[in-house]
């Protein structure tokens, strides 16, 4: 059984650090730290385990717990050592009461990682079944982040992201998704996203590149992704030529609609620059001359933003006309905008 000392010490230099305050403590905290101890020595007892962590966390305003493990897995752990663990964990004899606590668990190799979460009690078959298909998809040289999101299992869908591990080398998550199409067609049903890096690697917003999907919204209803399919393979190749051969360094976040979004987009292009730099009104205008004429295909409609961090977006509402509210823009892509756009 792990001692919990060295958790304790980090746990309070971290408050000393930040300023914040020691998590709530719930009214039986006693016993279930010491059902953690439990489930811990329980997972590490399993196959291809190579650490364990568990905690119940006390939520104050619900007054309810919530419950996470954390598993270091071998890097080459086997399709079935993954189920196993995601199998044990559904099947620990807790409590009566515990039944219903939100449950997640994270399993995590050297280069990707498996997520998901339910209400305690529940079966977890497809849970099961989804970490042994994340290890199988994941093969040497494929970074494979899978998520399988929903507490309730009817609510439940996958989210995948493959990377590249490197923004200098897009190719490597373009070519690893492209086999899975071809190996794992049955997979196609799922939320995909392709990326230089991953969320799941401590990588933050705007600072890397990613193809996923646009998330919808018409009128009053709610936000909702677009259909889960696997990329096609002209998404891909546009992902690729966006960060090829150009002219100054940029990250691109390509969202794709479908069914269409606002305004009849098909695509969002986004293009940021490189952390804690900004783009000139110059750089911003030769980036559109070279995208806008690409970009201007066909039946799409593009909305193409080039953030600057350095006053007004350079945007272009290629193939459509904007609805109002828009944002503001720069002077310097108001010809492009008469150019490309169709109101």
């Amino acid at each position: 059984m792990r001692s919990t000392t060295p958790t304790v010490i980090l746990m309070m230099a971290a408050v000393l650090l930040t300023g914040c305050s020691i998590p709530t403590r719930g009214p039986d905290q006693a016993e279930r730290d010491s059902w953690s101890r439990v489930i811990e020595t329980a997972i590490q007892a399993l196959p291809g385990v190579v650490d364990a962590s568990h905690l119940f966390d006390y939520e104050g305003k619900s007054r309810t717990y919530h419950s996470r493990l954390d598993v270091q897995l071998e890097d080459d752990a086997t399709p079935d050592e993954a189920a196993s663990v995601v199998r044990a964990m559904g099947a620990q004899q807790l409590p009566p009461r515990y039944q219903g606590d939100q449950t997640e668990v994270d399993l995590d190799r050297m280069t990707d990682s498996y997520y998901a979460n339910w209400r305690f009690g529940r079966d977890v078959s497809r849970e099961a079944n989804s970490a042994h298909t994340w290890v199988r998809v994941s093969a040497p040289g494929t970074q494979v982040y899978w998520s399988s999101r929903g507490i309730d299992v009817d609510q439940m869908s996958n989210a995948i992201g493959v990377g590249a591990g490197s923004e200098a080398e897009p190719h490597r998550a373009t070519a690893a998704m492209r086999r899975i199409i071809q190996d794992f067609p049955e997979l196609a049903s799922n939320y995909w996203t392709v990326a230089t890096l991953e969320e799941g690697d401590g990588s933050a917003t705007n600072d890397h590149s990613t193809l996923e999907p646009g998330w919808l919204n018409w009128g009053s209803r709610p936000l909702f992704p677009s259909r889960p399919r696997f990329p096609s393979n002209s998404e891909l190749e546009m992902w690729e030529w966006f960060l090829t051969d150009q002219p100054t360094p940029f990250f691109v976040e390509i969202s794709v609609y479908d069914p269409p979004g606002k305004a009849g987009r098909t695509l969002d292009v986004a293009i940021y620059p490189p952390v804690g730099k900004q783009l000139t009104a110059a750089q911003a205008t030769q980036l559109a001359e070279r995208h806008l004429p690409y970009l201007a295909q066909p039946g799409a409609v593009v909305d193409y933003a080039i953030e600057t961090r350095n006053g007004p977006a350079f945007a272009v509402f290629v193939g459509g006309c904007p609805q109002p509210p828009w944002r503001d823009v720069s002077p310097e892509s108001q010809p492009y905008a008469r150019q490309y756009e169709r109101c």
